[in-house]
């Protein structure tokens, strides 16, 4: 049995935000630019607290645990009206963290109240049809680049929502992939947590480690020394570098794809950081990476800068 488990919130976003804000005060064009997107999904999480309108596929083992996470395939569920007022929060929090594209959002919000065909924009988003929504855009004579990444971004309150679900369904289920169990994401960072029972092929000395899905928020166990993006096990390939600000901070590197993610040690920590806004504050370890080559293994607005 895999350990996973569903990302019930037990953090305020705001909070968080202001405790990195007075930690960390060099990255307050950070949080100033990407802290009120953080902040709407919250508000999204929320808004769809009573949201009903999907219907989750049943787990084949076997396919499962081959490596096909649980929604891959899935139709994109009913969103309803609730797909606008999403996408409303949305853009109104990027326009805010960033007022240079304030009249191009504020174009595109314009063409949503008019638009009778929006929900073309979620199936598209959900389907990663590039094609569709481009043609949306010329349609609506807005921003693609915008509209593509606003509409993607309004999708993953929905994801969260199916997570609280979906975790249940996997909870008895081998899992040992990189990328989340139930949509497929790469996770946005990973935490080091102290050992309890271990599985013999997760077990490592030196505490678990959790990764936390960049979509849907769920998180899983992932064997400690092995990297989630190329799954090699090569010590000689697999390394980290520290924070200089705190020894509990770090970036995971491998020398053998070249690709990286950010890693918080939780073990002397009183409070568990919360994995919503966490790797902001991790942005610095995101730039050292970046400067010696790496990429990450997935893309976020605040380390594609």
């Amino acid at each position: 049995m895999t350990d996973t488990k569903s990302s019930k919130k037990k953090h305020d976003v705001q909070a968080g935000l202001m405790a990195l804000r007075k930690r960390l005060p060099a990255l307050e064009n950070i949080f100033d630019a990407f802290g009120p997107l953080l902040v709407a999904q919250e508000k999204a999480d929320e808004l769809l607290e009573g949201w009903s309108g999907f219907i989750l596929p049943e787990v084949y083992a076997p396919r499962f645990e081959q490596g096909v996470a649980l929604l891959d395939g899935m139709e994109c569920p009913e969103v309803g009206d609730l797909y606008k007022d999403v996408f409303k929060l949305t853009a109104e929090a990027v326009s805010a963290g960033m007022p240079a594209v304030a009249g191009s959002i504020e174009t595109i919000l314009s063409a949503v109240e008019k638009a009778d065909d929006f929900n073309r924009l979620a199936k598209a988003v959900w389907d990663a049809d590039s094609h569709t929504v481009e043609s949306l855009a010329d349609a609506w004579k807005v921003d693609g680049q915008l509209l593509a990444f606003i509409g993607s971004f309004s999708l993953k309150p929905f994801m969260v929502r199916m997570e609280h679900e979906a975790a249940d369904k996997i909870s008895n289920m081998q899992w040992l992939k990189g990328y989340c169990p139930i949509c497929g994401t790469f996770p946005d960072m990973s935490l080091l947590k102290r050992s309890g029972e271990d599985n013999a092929y997760l077990k490592s000395h030196g505490g678990q480690r959790w990764m936390h899905c960049s979509c849907c928020g769920h998180e899983w166990r992932f064997k400690r020394n092995m990297c989630p993006w190329c799954e090699s096990e090569d010590y000689d390939k697999l390394r980290y570098l520290q924070s200089d600000e705190s020894k509990n901070e770090r970036v995971d590197i491998c020398d053998n794809c070249k690709h990286y993610f950010v890693t918080i040690d939780t073990r002397e920590l009183v409070d568990e950081p919360d994995p919503r806004v966490a790797p902001l504050g991790l942005v610095h370890l995101d730039i050292r990476a970046q400067e010696d080559e790496f990429m990450p293994i997935t893309e976020t607005p605040w380390n594609m800068l």
